[in-house]
């Protein structure tokens, strides 16, 4: 018995040893080598490869992590930090999107202006939203309106005989690297008239797609920043008229009958967004990837009045480059293919992790991949 008890403790001992040393094992014995092919040829770790042949890395030892950067655009392991490009960086600025109705319709009642703060030229900014006092902020916004405070980024014709789906959209351009610093807000106007609805006629529903800003740098990369980030304020102009007071209840028997879309009016109505079609109301369940739309105001209803209203942009932000994982814990990868479908040299970065309670260790091994 004693014998076996020794044996035990003996075994333990070892299992525990070669486990702490396997959990603080570092990463000296990963490499990365390419196999050369007809259209492949290798130097070291310089590959030279003809365009849509796909590259196999082999990967030596045996890291608990892998991530790939392919060093293509939005893909450099240089980048994965990057927040906001360096304005000498800068090419070219676009704030850009894609307009569109949801019916033919000789109605035109959108409009979409700027503001940016210029006190040397005497060029008043936008002083911004409080958020809480509606009375406040929309008379703020519609004394700019009617003062010409708002610059117009488009004449408003330019919106009259939109297409009624994204392929017929039209698209629209702004440059905006000269408003670089200068806290540029963006404002769309849906009815900025508060014009009425005299003819029963129908208000339109517009659609925006893929707004963004845009930023070509000197390396010939682009950036983009799409609308999820420019921080829209709604402003419902005429919510407790046309959702609130008139809602049909036991109290109010007059009321209009919202029954099909009450459960998507926001709780509040001033500053409220929607998830559906509500007329009137801003749909920005999509903005993250620049696209929102207000639904349209049937020809029996009166008309609505709501803004979206931007805080200042930070037109040099961006996203960071992301990485591809490409092996955990629960994987066992010895290599992996990748294919450069474009003309260039790019720099393939592999991020190589120990990670455990009892150790950390990294590397990084570089590839360069010249694509003819």
């Amino acid at each position: 018995m004693k014998t076996y008890k020794l044996y035990f403790i003996l075994l333990s001992v070892l299992t525990l040893a070669s486990c702490n040393k396997e959990m603080t094992k570092g990463l000296e014995d990963v490499s990365v080598s390419v196999t050369p092919g007809e259209n492949i040829t290798v130097e070291g770790l310089v590959v030279t490869v003809k365009r849509g042949q796909p590259v196999e890395f082999n990967i030596a030892g045996a890291p608990d992590f892998v991530t790939f950067y392919s060093g293509e655009l939005g893909h450099q392991y240089a980048f994965r930090d990057r927040y906001e490009s360096r304005i000498e960086d800068i090419v070219s600025s676009k704030f850009k999107f894609n307009i569109y109705v949801g019916s033919s319709t000789s109605n035109n009642t959108i409009d979409v202006f700027y503001a940016y703060t210029d006190e040397e030229n005497g060029v008043e900014g936008f002083p911004g939203l409080s958020k809480t006092d509606f009375d406040a902020d929309s008379t703020l916004v519609d004394d700019f309106y009617l003062n010409n405070k708002w610059k117009i980024l488009n004449d408003k014709d330019e919106y009259k005989g939109l297409g009624t789906n994204v392929v017929n959209s039209k698209p629209i351009e702004f440059d905006v690297k000269n408003y670089i610093g200068k806290n540029l807000v963006i404002a769309i106007a849906y009815n900025a008239d508060r014009q009425t609805n005299t003819n029963a006629t129908v208000q339109p529903k517009y659609f925006f797609d893929s707004m963004c800003i845009e930023n070509e740098l000197l390396n010939d990369t682009t950036t983009t920043q799409y609308a999820g980030n420019f921080m829209f304020t709604a402003l419902n102009f005429n919510h407790d008229y046309n959702y609130a007071k008139s809602i049909k209840t036991d109290d109010n028997p007059d009321g209009n009958d919202w029954t099909s879309v009450s459960n998507y009016i926001p709780d509040n109505l001033a500053y409220g967004t929607v998830t559906a079609n509500v007329p009137g109301l801003w749909n920005m369940s999509s903005v993250a990837s620049g696209n929102f739309y207000i639904h349209s105001t049937a020809r029996d209803y009166e008309w609505k009045t709501a803004w979206l209203v931007s805080d200042p942009i930070n037109i040099l932000a961006c996203e960071p480059d992301q990485g591809e994982s490409i092996k955990n814990l629960s994987q066992d990868v010895t290599s992996y293919t990748y294919t450069y479908n474009k003309p260039g040299t790019y720099k393939a970065t592999f991020v190589f992790n120990n990670v455990n309670y009892k150790h950390d260790d990294n590397k990084i091994i570089n590839v360069v991949i010249n694509v003819n």
